[in-house]
């Protein structure tokens, strides 16, 4: 295939970016840029050379080789590591775009390992859930369903759901076996396996979903009125200037997110729409963010201020969702009543803010204890599909059994099995049929 390139490192200032090659006759192709590389490149050999560009030389490099197809894609792949100022990876991006190799597409690389059978579409989702993981016990999860596909939980089902049709073509293809192994075989017990593996289905998908959240790690709110310093708080805590903070009310119109990241997992802080009435439609849009994010996060900072000194009634702190009420401003002006407060913060001086933070990291550290995830939670949205989409076959072919449709109850199964394909991956009819003379012996 044609060769691609990206960069595997961010694009920012450090002492070492990696851009990583993958596609046919590498060696050849990298040669124009790296003139002291050998003729051939052997197998999993690291290289020091130059790039060289019109005679002059832009930066000395390593290049790790892999041979197709003992690759991570099943081609040739290179791995570059030059020196990581981002302008000097951005030059070595266009020098070898001149060679004819073009920029990958985001998940290109994991899509050509899966197209040259190097990863299944299972460990794909998985990989990327553990790229993607907020925390260690979620990045476990997922590099066990890595390493470890035979303990995938579809894979689990995909064999319960084998059995079950190894079973149906058994009673059709025997109808009047009297061998011991098939006497108590009956469309009763067909019934009774088909509901033991819908019920194994629908807690999967039940374990998923109560995993699943709409943020993807512990998630704090931070909201109030306009202008109540929110934005300030925001940047104050992430130590970085992410949110525009401006005099004028209105300016945040949409959730920021900036993350905190410790040993336990991630903190994700969220700076919202100041709450209020509003005729400007792109506000009044960030503020109905702002009130439906309030009932899902997993805490929610409240800003008061001299000017808006208490929370409105809408807040959920009868739902279980822990709620501080802060007092903004402390360096200008103290609350009459301070014992109503949470705490007392200055996102000017960064008064009260250690306070804050310590508290806000010890109930992340409790979130990530007490929330460990499980092994047989799904790894991706598509997953859950494929598994809605089995279990209505599946119930359809209760359906037809219990009426006594034996064949239409089997053809709504193997409705089912095109699912797994799709889903798993395919499932070929020798396979049933070997599941048949290893669960029965039929003519020993």
């Amino acid at each position: 295939m044609e060769p691609i390139v990206a960069p595997v490192t961010v694009l920012v200032s450090q002492p070492v970016g990696i851009l990583r090659l993958s596609g046919d006759n590498l060696s050849d192709r990298i040669k124009p840029l790296f003139p002291s590389l050998p003729s051939t490149l052997e197998h999993r050999r690291i290289y020091r050379a130059t790039a060289i560009e019109r005679g002059s030389p832009v930066d000395d490099c390593l290049l790790l080789f892999f041979k197709a197809p003992q690759s991570f894609t099943g081609e040739d792949l290179v791995e570059i590591q030059a020196h990581g100022n981002p302008h000097n990876i951005r030059h070595l991006l266009a020098l070898l775009h001149g060679l004819g190799i073009r920029l990958a597409r985001p998940g290109e690389f994991s899509l050509r390992a899966y197209q040259n059978r190097k990863i299944s579409l299972l460990k794909a989702e998985s990989l990327h859930r553990m790229i993607l993981a907020p925390s260690y016990a979620e990045f476990q999860v997922a590099h066990h369903h890595y390493t470890s596909s035979e303990n995938h939980p579809l894979y689990g089902i995909r064999d319960d759901f084998l059995n079950l049709l190894a079973l149906f073509f058994t009673l059709l293809d025997h109808p009047e076996e009297e061998e011991e192994a098939l006497s108590n075989l009956s469309p009763h017990v067909l019934q009774d396996r088909i509901q033991t593996l819908e019920r194994s289905i629908s807690e999967v998908i039940n374990r998923t979903a109560k995993a699943k959240k709409p943020f993807n790690g512990f998630t704090v709110l931070i909201a109030g009125h306009p202008n109540s310093g929110k934005s300030s708080l925001f940047n104050r805590i992430l130590k970085d200037n992410r949110a525009i903070v401006s005099p004028l009310p209105g300016t945040t119109r949409d959730l920021l997110e900036g993350r905190l990241s410790f040993p336990f997992g991630d903190l994700v802080l969220l700076d919202s729409a100041g709450l209020r009435p509003s005729e400007d439609g792109i506000e009044q849009e960030g503020i109905r963010r702002a009130r439906r994010s309030l009932s899902r996060v997993d805490c929610v900072l409240w800003i008061a201020c001299p000017d808006f000194p208490a929370p409105p009634d809408f807040l959920p702190s009868q739902k279980g969702i822990p709620f501080f009420l802060l007092w903004n401003k402390v360096d200008l002006t103290t609350p009459s009543d301070p014992s109503r407060y949470d705490h007392l913060v200055s996102a000017r001086t960064r008064r009260g803010l250690p306070s804050l933070c310590e508290r806000l990291s010890r109930l992340a550290e409790t979130y990530y204890s007490s929330s460990l995830p499980g092994s047989s939670s799904l790894d991706s949205d598509r997953q859950i599909k494929t598994l809605r989409r089995l279990r209505l076959s599946i119930r359809r072919s209760r359906s037809f059994l219990e009426s006594g449709r034996i064949d239409l109850a089997l053809s709504a199964l193997e409705e089912g099995r095109r699912v797994l394909d799709d889903g798993v991956g395919a499932i070929p009819a020798s396979d049933i049929y070997d599941r048949v003379f290893n669960l029965f012996c039929l003519g020993k």
